[in-house]
C-alpha cells in the first residue's frame, strides 16, 4: 500500500540510504529537521500576544483608561468570538471594552444562539484575566439611527423591545447611552427629530463623535450645545489588527478616579473623555491640557544664540499621543521657522530664529503653542504656554 502511493517503507529507506554518499543522508535529515523547527517557531510567532503598552498620561486626580465602546461579535453581525476581541483589547493596549451587539439583528443566528448577554459572559473570564475591565452593553437600532447601551444590568429586560422602550429601560437601569454615527449614510450629521424627542426624554447622555476613522464636524458644536460626552470607538466587525494597524485604533480616553465599572461609569456621566483616532484629538481645553503637560518635557537648560542666529528647543514626547505644534504667540524678535509634528514617544526640534532687535542679556520667555490635531470645539484648538530663558549674546 504504501509502495503503491510512493512512500518509501522504513526497510526501503535505509537501503536508500546505503546506496548515496555517506554524508547526502545526513544532510537531507538534517534539512527535514530545520525545515520543521522552522515551521514552528513561525506557528510560535503567529500564536504570540505581545502587549503595546500604548502610554497615556494620567491627569491630576485621574487614572487614564483607554476604551473602545463598540464593538461586534459572531454574536450580530461581527466576524470574530467575544474572547478574541479581549485578546485584541489586550493587545492594543486597551484598558476597557464594550461587546455591543445588535440586540435586534442576528444574522449568525444559524450558527450562535441568540442570546444579548451570552457575549459577554463568554469574554469575562479572559478580561478578568488579562485586566480588562469588561462592560455589558449592546446595541439597539431603529433604520439608521443606532444607540449603544452600556452598564446593562438585567440583559432580559430589554426582549423584543423597540429602540424607544430599550431606550427607556436603559434609564430605569441607570445605563449610560450614546448615539452612534450621527452623520451614518447622510451626506451630514443631522439633529433629527427622533433623536430630539430621546435627548428631551433625558434617554442618552453620550454622542460617538468619531466612528471608525470617520469624524463627524456638523456633530461637533452639539457636545457643548446639549452638554454630551465624547465618544470614539472603532465600530470594528473583522479583525482589529487589519482594520487598524500600527496604532490607528480609534479611542475613547476616560479620566476615571477610581479603575472599576462604577469609576468607568461616573466618567462617562461627567464627561471625562477625549476622542483620539490616528493623528487627532477631540475634547475640552482642561483636559487635552492635562494630558499634553503629562506628555510633553523640554529638555535642556537656558538657550543661548546671537542676534540674527537660531535657537532649537528640544522637545520630548513620552506618550503615544501625537501634538502637531506651532508657535502662536512669542516676542517680537523671535520667529517660529515651521511647525514641529511631536510623534507619540519622540524627540522633535522646535526652531526659532532670533531678529537682529533681538534685546542682550538673559529674558524669561513664555513661547504660545497652538496644537492644531488637539480640537477643543469647532474651529478652536489646544492652546498651551512654553516658558524658556533665552541668554542674548552681546
Amino acid at each position: 500500500m504504501l509502495a503503491s502511493r510512493g512512500l518509501a517503507r522504513p526497510a526501503d529507506a535505509m537501503l536508500v540510504c546505503k546506496l548515496r554518499p555517506p554524508g547526502e543522508c545526513f544532510m537531507r535529515s538534517h534539512l527535514k529537521y530545520l525545515h520543521r523547527t522552522v515551521l514552528l517557531l513561525v506557528a510560535a510567532l503567529a500564536l504570540a500576544q505581545v502587549r503595546d503598552p500604548l502610554p497615556v498620561p494620567d491627569l491630576p486626580g485621574y487614572q487614564t483608561l483607554k476604551c473602545d465602546f463598540h464593538i461586534h461579535t459572531v454574536f450580530s453581525d461581527g466576524q470574530v468570538w467575544p474572547t478574541v476581541r479581549v485578546q485584541e483589547a489586550w493587545r492594543d493596549g486597551l484598558d476597557a471594552i464594550a461587546l455591543t451587539d445588535h440586540i435586534d439583528y442576528q444574522p449568525h443566528k444559524q450558527d450562535v444562539r441568540s442570546d444579548p448577554a451570552r457575549p459577554h459572559a463568554l469574554a469575562q473570564a479572559m478580561a478578568e484575566q488579562l485586566g480588562i475591565l469588561l462592560v455589558p452593553g449592546f446595541e439597539v437600532a431603529q433604520g439608521d439611527i443606532h444607540f449603544n447601551v452600556l452598564f446593562v444590568t438585567d440583559f432580559t429586560a430589554y426582549r423584543g423591545l423597540d429602540q424607544a422602550a430599550a431606550l427607556r429601560v436603559a434609564k430605569q437601569q441607570n445605563a449610560f447611552v450614546f448615539w452612534n454615527h450621527p452623520g451614518w449614510r447622510r451626506p451630514k450629521a443631522e439633529w433629527l427629530p427622533l433623536v430630539n424627542g430621546y435627548y428631551e426624554e433625558k434617554l442618552f447622555q453620550g454622542m460617538e463623535l468619531i466612528n471608525g476613522t470617520t469624524f463627524y464636524p456638523h456633530a461637533f458644536p452639539w457636545v457643548e450645545e446639549k452638554g454630551l460626552t465624547i465618544l470614539a470607538n472603532t465600530d470594528v466587525h473583522g479583525l482589529t489588527a487589519w482594520e487598524y494597524p500600527n496604532r490607528t485604533r480609534t479611542i475613547t480616553l476616560a479620566f476615571v478616579s477610581s479603575r472599576d465599572l462604577d469609576g468607568l461609569h461616573q466618567a462617562l456621566l461627567a464627561r471625562r473623555t477625549i476622542g483620539w483616532q490616528g493623528e487627532n484629538l477631540w475634547g475640552s481645553q482642561d483636559y487635552l491640557s492635562g494630558l499634553f503637560q503629562g506628555a510633553v518635557k523640554r529638555e535642556g537648560g537656558e538657550l543661548r544664540a546671537r542676534p540674527g542666529g537660531t535657537l532649537g528647543i528640544q522637545l520630548r514626547n513620552d506618550s503615544a499621543l501625537p501634538f502637531h505644534l506651532r508657535v502662536s504667540q512669542a516676542p517680537t524678535w523671535l520667529r517660529a521657522v515651521r511647525p514641529v509634528e511631536l510623534r507619540g514617544q519622540s524627540v522633535a526640534v522646535l526652531a526659532l530664529t532670533v531678529t537682529k532687535e533681538a534685546p542682550p542679556g538673559s529674558q524669561q520667555v513664555e513661547l504660545g503653542l497652538e496644537a492644531t490635531n488637539c480640537h477643543t470645539g469647532p474651529g478652536r484648538n489646544l492652546a498651551v504656554t512654553l516658558p524658556v530663558r533665552v541668554v542674548i549674546a552681546q
